[in-house]
């Protein structure tokens, strides 16, 4: 596999942060996901390892836009779909 080839998906400092509902943490969030890069090319495939509650099934959701991300950029074919609206993600869905 040539290292050459355009990346298929390309992920840019995704973070994922949710806030702290209980015991009046007011301002404090929860780092889910907190600056992750990577490229995967067409045909290469990336694993994710970690502990449960590492973030893993987070990522995943905001790499295919299950759930918004804070901050960051997701790009699917070299479009950016970080931004993208639910209608015209359903058919990229399928193919990410």
């Amino acid at each position: 596999m040539s290292t050459s080839a355009e990346p298929l998906v390309t992920v840019r400092g995704l973070k994922k942060y949710f806030p702290v509902r209980r015991g009046g943490g007011r301002g404090r969030r929860i780092h889910a996901v907190d600056d992750v890069s990577f490229d995967i090319r067409p045909g290469e495939t990336l694993g994710l390892v970690g502990e449960s509650g590492c973030g893993k099934s987070t990522l995943a959701r905001c790499v295919v836009r299950l759930l918004e991300p804070t901050e960051g950029e997701v790009r699917f074919a070299g479009q950016d779909i970080t931004h993208l609206g639910m209608q015209a993600l359903r058919p990229l869905r399928r193919q990410v």
